[in-house]
């Protein structure tokens, strides 16, 4: 065999061992996971710190707002009021960093090749670039299959993560809320409204709820003493609908028991398991928002502040509104949130993190309302005078 043959040769098999490796590391997670107790033995165990950790998976819903690198556009999460609007995690972490530890800020991920070579390799790899808390793997626009599947792999890789330091997870809390980019859209409740046993809809549904399931297992299986807290995906106040058609509170009826659907399944995983618990937060967010009359019309509430702030179910960047102008939580609603969260926490599971009290929300919007104070508009001249 002439020289360049064995050249080649050589290539082309370290090609196919690379290769190889990929395909299995990639294909079968759990071949080259040892479980964590055989992780500590090999590694030297590390005591638990006295903060608890709080792992993210999901979608939008819970990503930082503060992220540069995913979130580029400066018209998005608050626009001129980014500097002041916060996601729930970001309050959570100024409120309450010193008992729930969230990781550290910085920019965590790569491109998804990179990931996988990374993966491949034995790695820690996480996907998409993002400045975020180390354990917040949620990403913008995330689908229910990217819990398990390619190319975020969000609960695989955060395992992974979590066995480099299994000591440390033990009383730990994973949370899940993850559903909306499937069938929280506008067209997949309407298709919905109009036919209770749709196919897309129903399938859409019942696949979120399996790769939820599928994520629970692969983390309790890997942490058994790590609680995992699973959330509604959405609302029916993602669903608009005609309040001219005479048939509007049936096609309402038809939403809400898709989304039921979902809520239920989570409900038994929960039931099945202990360190699961469903977090319902529809009830809170009816006390706090409104719901909808009789012919299915939104009844809005508007929210009263003790400093005397009026924030209304509107769309808007300004604080004052309590969705943002690209559709997600406004900061009042995510810091009210954050402190629901944490009494959610103590009561489902026996921990005692200190209540974020009334008061605690309202110093924290404090800058929120002087930043839309100063950025007002200025009165028109004939009412200054006034």
């Amino acid at each position: 065999m002439s020289r360049l043959r064995r050249v080649v040769l050589a290539a082309f098999c370290g090609a196919l061992t690379v290769a190889g490796l990929v395909f299995i590391r990639l294909g079968g997670p759990e071949l080259f996971r040892r479980p964590a107790a055989a992780v500590a033995a090999g590694a030297g165990a590390t005591m638990p710190s006295e903060r608890i950790r709080l792992a993210v998976l999901g979608d939008s819903n819970n990503q930082s707002y503060h992220d540069t690198l995913l979130l580029r556009d400066p018209s998005l999460r608050g626009g001129p009021f980014r500097a002041t609007t916060y996601q729930w995690t970001e309050v959570l972490a100024r409120l309450r960093g010193d008992q729930i530890d969230l990781g550290e800020w910085g920019a965590w991920g790569t491109n998804q090749y990179r990931a996988y070579a990374d993966e491949a390799f034995g790695f820690p790899a996480r996907t998409p670039p993002k400045d975020d808390y180390r354990y917040n793997f949620s990403v913008n626009g995330a689908t229910c299959n990217q819990l398990m599947g390619h190319p975020a792999r969000q609960a695989i890789r955060l395992v992974k993560l979590m066995d480099t330091e299994p000591e440390a997870w033990r009383g730990g809390i994973v949370y899940i809320r993850i559903g909306e980019a499937d069938f929280g859209d506008q067209d997949v409740l309407d298709e919905l409204a109009h036919d209770p046993t749709a196919r897309r809809p129903l399938a859409l549904i019942d696949a979120c709820t399996q790769a939820v399931s599928e994520a629970i297992t692969l983390i309790r299986k890997h942490h058994p003493d790590t609680y995992v807290v699973v959330a509604q995906a959405t609302g029916d106040g993602n669903w608009t609908g005609n309040y001219n058609d005479p048939h509007v509170t049936s096609q309402l009826a038809n939403v809400v028991a898709g989304i039921d659907r979902f809520d239920n399944g989570m409900r038994k995983l929960a039931a099945a398991d202990h360190h699961v618990y469903f977090l319902d937060d529809r009830p809170w967010l009816t006390r706090l928002w409104g719901a909808r009359d009789a012919q299915g019309r939104p009844v809005d509430k508007t929210l009263h502040l003790a400093p005397g702030w009026a924030i209304t179910m509107t769309l808007g960047d300004d604080p004052h509104h309590a969705v943002l102008a690209d559709g997600h939580a406004g900061v009042v609603w995510n810091a009210l949130w954050a402190q629901h969260f944490v009494n959610e926490l103590n009561a489902a599971f026996g921990f005692h993190f200190k209540p974020i009290t009334d008061d605690e929300v309202i110093a924290f919007l404090q800058p929120s309302f002087t930043a839309s104070e100063r950025l007002a508009p200025p009165l028109p001249a004939a009412a200054a005078k006034n």
